[in-house]
């Protein structure tokens, strides 16, 4: 069986963001593990800007299409 990545889900990727901050809130006492952390927390904020970045063309496409359509 082939490994698929899970479709992109920003609900999921916050609630591990909201994880990796309080993980590191606590306290993280290896400073490997914070570095990890820090970089997995960039990496998923990273994916939801995009998400989010695409989401914004694809509405504004929408209502420049619904507005072009009603002249």
């Amino acid at each position: 069986m082939e490994n698929q990545t899970p479709p992109f889900s920003l609900e999921d990727q916050l609630t591990e963001i909201r994880r990796i901050i309080d993980t590191m809130q606590k306290g993280v006492s290896d400073f490997d593990r914070q570095v990890a952390l820090f970089q997995r927390g960039n990496e998923l904020i990273a994916g939801c800007r995009t998400y989010l970045d695409t989401a914004e063309m694809q509405v504004q496409q929408l209502i420049d299409g619904k507005l072009t359509s009603l002249d």
